[in-house]
């Protein structure tokens, strides 16, 4: 009987850019709360099985739902299911995400400000209000 070793634990981020000029005293609450919050969604969720992603070539497509649910996809437009944030807050969470894999950052930033965006700016109000919920 073959045994395999488990994993080894994905170890969690510790270089943090923004300490390096002290700017988290410029970020509000609820900038600091997003950016906590994505921040352990990479180190629990991504960082543990990017690797194994990576070498097998997949992605689970249930990633796309957990980043909605997250509140990432979007998240710097207004209504139709998106956050509303502001730019601060997009790009803290996008940071984050780069932190962990660039690929997922690639995937919200492209998901949100170019796909949605341009819905949001330039789709009828039909449009907005069949898609735009669908892709948050």
């Amino acid at each position: 009987m073959t045994t395999t070793a488990a994993a080894p634990a994905a170890k969690k981020s510790t270089y943090r850019p923004l300490e390096l000029f002290d700017t988290d005293r410029l970020l509000d609450q609820d900038e600091r709360d997003i950016a906590a919050t994505v921040r352990q969604f990479v180190d629990t969720r991504l960082r543990p099985n990017v690797e194994g992603w990576f070498e097998s070539a997949t992605l689970p497509r249930e990633l796309a739902k957990e980043f909605g649910t997250l509140g990432v996809l979007g998240m710097h437009l207004q209504g139709y299911g998106c956050a509303g944030t502001n730019a601060v807050s997009y790009g803290l969470a996008c940071m984050e995400l780069e932190a962990g894999d660039s690929g997922f950052r690639s995937f919200v930033s492209v998901q949100g400000s170019l796909s949605m965006f341009s819905i949001y700016r330039y789709g009828s109000e039909e449009q907005k209000q069949h898609w735009l919920p669908r892709l948050a």
